[in-house]
């Protein structure tokens, strides 16, 4: 097979990227944008890797029930999403045996998987963090990234989220003009404005932060600028990143103007989120998952939660019931306040809550000094899941349950195998956190044996 050869090819899966795979007559992997497990089309080769070919859909010959015509107009470029052109049904499907995939390939493991439960596909997103640039003509613009690049492709309205988002991110490029603030260059490395994130809560209300290369002398004026032309805006901060990486926020947060930090509710608890603090982005699916997860830790009375990746404490303190103590653990000292914040403001007392900052070993140290072991370990990773170091102090602690919420299916089946001497696995639910995107989040309770 070469590139530009033109083939007839049968989808038969897809990838968390959202590319249609078939195979060659020779058994070559071929991925196909835009194409779905089912459709028959004609595919021409632009890409010959060592291992795979990539290929662009020409013409569909034949369908795929599990299409459907996607519902936006930037979707074929924009990298948002990449499930549009599936039905709701087939994405559910497609992301539960993704879950159990990984769990028999990656962990080698044979574990129930349930339904992926999921809710509202549209308007579910409660944060929005733009990258902003320049178009084509050498405007300032926002926008999400086009798949596998960093050009941006603007849009007036992204069916994800709610049209504010999209009209405060318009008048910020607006202003950025006005006043003259460049934009940054990832390129030459040069500019000030990089992002604008938004969080709204369930109340209606929004928080802004602006992320720049470096505190500018026209960010308070342009702070209140926007809280005067949207009243739904409460807050606005600026976060300096002057690092040339990708990374959003840097370590120095500035308050402009109005509240400094965004109250939100979940499962009846309040919680203050700053405004580069971790927080789920899909508040119904959130409050489902963390159902789930206390139901699985069913810690007893009196007994002892020790929460690691805590965070701004959302998991915790939405878990722990009056009579139980609760410590959590986290690497970030700005969640870490968040958190102890929180837990005054839902009525813990000092004597049966703890949050401490640092490693997961310190964490235990504390926790086993204040409280005694834990009952029930939950555990909350980035993708790249739990390191061995983490693992291992699991192991020596062994509490009876461990609940575990991951981001990442590959990781959490990998750090399952290595419990799973210790432990039994239980039935895996994914939770579809991100609908139209190829993320999915698992809950999953691990028993000592």
């Amino acid at each position: 097979m070469n590139k530009n050869d033109i083939l007839t090819l049968e989808i038969t899966d897809i990838n968390p990227d959202g590319n249609g795979v078939g195979r060659g007559e020779g058994g070559e992997v071929i991925f196909v944008p835009l194409t779905a497990p089912g459709d028959i089309a004609s595919v021409k080769i632009i890409k010959c890797a060592k291992n795979y070919f990539v290929g662009r859909l020409e013409e569909m010959l034949s369908p795929s029930p599990l299409r459907t015509e996607a519902d936006c107009p930037v979707y074929h470029r924009c990298g948002g999403c990449v499930y549009r052109h599936l039905t709701e049904e087939a994405e559910l499907q497609i992301k539960k045996q993704t879950v159990e995939n990984a769990m028999k390939r990656i962990g080698h493991l044979d574990v129930p998987v349930a339904d992926t439960v999921s809710f509202d596909f549209s308007h579910y997103r409660n944060k929005v963090v733009y990258p902003l640039g320049r178009n084509k003509d050498g405007d300032t613009a926002f926008g999400y990234y086009a798949r596998h690049t960093h050009a941006i492709v603007e849009h007036e309205a992204c069916p994800l989220q709610e049209d504010l988002f999209s009209r405060i991110a318009m008048f910020h490029v607006k202003q950025s003009e006005k006043h003259h603030i460049p934009v940054w260059n990832e390129q030459t490395g040069k500019g000030v404005l990089r992002h604008i994130a938004m969080r709204k809560n369930r109340k209606g209300e929004y928080y802004v932060c602006f992320t720049a290369s470096k505190a500018f002398s026209k960010a308070k004026s342009m702070a209140e600028e926007l809280m005067e032309a949207f009243p739904q805006v409460i807050g606005v901060a600026l976060n300096v990143n002057p690092k040339g990486d990708n990374v959003i926020f840097g370590e120095e947060t500035l308050h402009l103007a109005g509240a400094t930090v965004l109250r939100d509710t979940l499962r009846c608890k309040t919680f203050e989120i700053s405004p580069t603090a971790f927080y789920q982005v899909n508040p119904e699916c959130t409050e489902a998952l963390y159902q789930k997860a206390a139901e699985l830790a069913d810690l007893p009375e009196n007994g002892v939660l020790l929460d690691l990746y805590c965070g701004a404490g959302t998991i915790g303190l939405s878990m722990i019931k009056e009579n139980q103590k609760l410590c959590g653990v986290e690497i970030v000292p700005e969640a870490i306040e968040n958190a102890k914040i929180n837990a005054k403001l839902n009525g813990r007392r000092e004597e049966d809550t703890l949050f401490v900052c640092g490693d997961a070993s310190l964490g235990v140290d504390a926790c086993k000094k204040a409280f005694g072991d834990p009952d029930v370990i939950v555990v909350d990773p980035p993708r790249k899941g739990l390191s061995d170091k983490v693992i291992e102090t699991l192991l020596e602690i062994a509490p009876k349950r461990i609940v575990y919420i991951s981001c990442n299916p590959a990781t959490l089946a990998a750090n399952c195998e290595k419990l799973s001497y210790t432990y039994e696995i239980g039935e895996v639910t994914p939770f579809n956190m991100f609908p139209r995107t190829g993320h999915v989040e698992s809950v999953v309770c691990l028993k000592k044996k």
